[in-house]
């Protein structure tokens, strides 16, 4: 791949990194500040459904308080209950207006059950009036039992709507689920605290005794009443750390389920066994009813904290938010502009740079170089690719001449000149690296040596020059018996030198008989026209624990020395063995030396 497209490939796939993680913060904060921003309304109007809840708590037990009197006048019954039906008429108005403001498919329910509780608690509050006019003799106990019990299916029709308004709220966010819980744990706290009132309310009125049913209902009341707060503190211990909590859940300990609950299984005792209470039911409430304002302050405490939880998330989010828009934007802008002045600035002059090396490398030495355009870093390597064409160009011219020269000289320097075969020194050079190869790793390695019988005679009867052609003639026809691995050389004067590796001593001598019928049968013609007849003389060793390559040649010289001791053209193969002397040859059967008789051919490795 080139450096062009991957650099285009790797600018994608970080660009493409960024984005993803610059989405993925964008994505996260934006959901936060979603959930918050629903949260909020959604919590405020949890508030005001509860407080709408309590406002019909303490309407209702306003209501059974007097239905358990004989007042003097509509007037007085009135402004008992006026503050209490005011209170229940305006949080029902904020949280109609409430719904009103943001309606939606999950509000309509909502509303539905906040109008159907107005309705309602109109038709409770009627009965009520209607009861009311009349003296307690004249009340029929049957009818406030019923009016009693529409306040309180009063509530139980807007149940449904303070569970609708909890659940938005948890799915707004869920963090605020124990919160959520924890408000309503203490309305219902609220609403037992305000029912165990109104059980000692109508037995201290009629100063009797409680009945079975009374008793029970209370007994269930004040055990509902310790679960709901052992809940409550429990679900608020992330809370205790702050001042206000602990406040306010010391209070409720020490208030409601301390003295007034108190005050309550006073009564509750006496009761069981008769009416002498010893207060009246003005005292009772007057007693009883303001310890429990710490229950709802706890929960306005609650919801008051996930309102300012659900809002500083909210305003962090959004700074959040905005800045990571606004760095990735600017880190987008930076990118590309950083890109389109690396593509400008350093890849196109560094690819370009790159073709002229190449160029350069591969001795093209006409492509023409590019005038740098800026006075900086790539502009010098510009101006430095100049400089080394120069120094290449003259380098080449250099080197041409110095590789001619090595080779005339090292051509010079390992052939013979008169043969071309390799001389004494090159076979020196070259064969000690076959024989250390034998030595090291006990291979097989053979040498020849090879003398042209009669030499001297050949001079001195026909002159140097025949001499020479001779001795050109027998290289020619020892080439014909050489493998490319095998070494072949003048060893000096008429004599041939033939290391053939990987050959045992057998092999060896069939290859130099082979060459000893070529050399006998050939008819050497001379430059006078004079055809002579040559023969030749061989003695062939192979590696058999010899310590130098010198001690294997002077081996080949002993057995070339029983050679021509032995009659001339012939080959003696000469084997060093244990026990026996290197000047003894090979033997026969009958003890004599092994040597090939002139003329008869043997079956060798060539």
């Amino acid at each position: 791949m080139s450096l062009n497209r991957l650099f285009g490939l790797i600018s994608l796939l970080l660009m493409l990194l960024f984005l993803t993680l610059a989405g993925i913060i964008v994505d996260g904060e934006w959901k936060v500040y979603q959930r918050s921003t629903e949260s909020i309304p959604a919590i405020r109007k949890l508030h005001l459904a509860l407080q709408v809840e309590e406002n019909l708590i303490a309407e209702r037990g306003v209501s059974n308080f007097l239905l358990q009197q004989d007042l003097p006048d509509d007037a007085a019954m009135h402004a008992k209950l006026a503050p209490a039906r005011a209170a229940s008429d305006r949080s029902l108005h904020n949280l109609r207006q409430a719904l009103q403001e943001r309606p939606g498919p999950w509000l309509a329910p909502v509303m539905a059950d906040v109008l159907l509780t107005e309705r309602r608690l109109a038709a409770a509050r009627a009965d009520m009036d209607s009861l009311a006019a009349r003296s307690k003799a004249q009340r029929d106990p049957e009818a406030v039992a019923v009016a009693a019990a529409m306040i309180m299916s009063t509530l139980n029709v807007f149940a449904p709507a303070v569970a609708a308004l909890s659940s938005i709220a948890v799915q707004a966010d869920q963090q605020f689920h124990d919160g959520v819980d924890s408000a309503q744990l203490a309305s219902s706290l609220r609403n037992v605290a305000g029912q165990m009132v109104s059980i000692l309310t109508a037995p201290v009125v009629a100063r009797r005794p409680l009945t079975a049913q009374e008793r029970y209902t209370f007994a269930k009341l004040s055990g509902q009443a310790d679960q709901l707060y052992a809940v409550i503190e429990m679900q608020l211990r992330a809370y205790s750390h702050k001042p206000d909590f602990r406040t306010a859940l010391q209070t409720i300990r020490e208030r409601p389920l301390g003295e007034g609950l108190d005050l309550l299984t006073n009564l509750f005792v006496i009761g069981r066994s008769s009416g002498g209470y010893g207060l009246g039911p003005d005292e009772l409430i007057a007693s009883y009813v303001p310890t429990m304002a710490a229950i709802p302050h706890l929960r306005d405490l609650i919801i008051m904290d996930m309102i300012r939880e659900a809002e500083q998330r909210n305003l962090r989010a959004r700074y959040v938010l905005l800045a990571a828009v606004g760095l990735a934007v600017l880190a987008l802008g930076i990118f590309f502009l950083l890109l389109r002045v690396i593509r400008r600035r350093v890849l196109r002059p560094i690819l370009d740079a790159t073709d002229l090396f190449v160029s350069l490398a591969n001795e093209r030495l006409i492509t023409s170089i590019p005038t740098p355009r800026y006075d900086d870093e790539i502009g010098d390597m510009m101006r430095a690719i100049h400089v080394l064409k120069a120094h290449s160009q003259e380098r080449i011219c250099l080197e041409k001449e110095r590789e001619e020269m090595i080779a005339q000289l090292q051509a010079a320097s390992d052939t013979d000149f008169l043969t071309g075969l390799l001389n004494r020194r090159a076979f020196f050079a070259q064969g000690e690296q076959q024989f250390g190869i034998a030595q090291r790793y006990r291979r097989q390695l053979t040498l020849i040596l090879m003398d042209v019988d009669h030499f001297k005679a050949v001079n001195d009867q026909h002159g140097h020059l025949a001499g020479d052609q001779v001795l050109c003639k027998v290289a020619e026809l020892s080439r014909r018996y050489r493998r490319k691995v095998d070494l072949l050389a003048r060893y000096g004067g008429e004599e041939f030198l033939l290391m053939l590796p990987e050959i045992d001593l057998e092999q060896g001598r069939a290859v130099a008989e082979k060459l000893r019928v070529e050399i006998g049968a050939c008819d050497f013609q001379l430059d006078d026209g004079v055809s002579l007849k040559i023969s030749a003389s061989f003695g062939v060793v192979s590696f058999d624990h010899d310590d130098t390559l010198e001690s294997l040649i002077v081996r080949a010289d002993q057995a070339l020395y029983k050679a021509k001791d032995g009659g001339r053209n012939r080959v003696t193969a000469l084997p060093r063995e244990p026990g026996q002397d290197a000047s003894r040859g090979v033997e026969d059967d009958n003890g004599r030396g092994r040597a090939s008789e002139p003329g008869k051919g043997v079956d060798g490795f060539h």
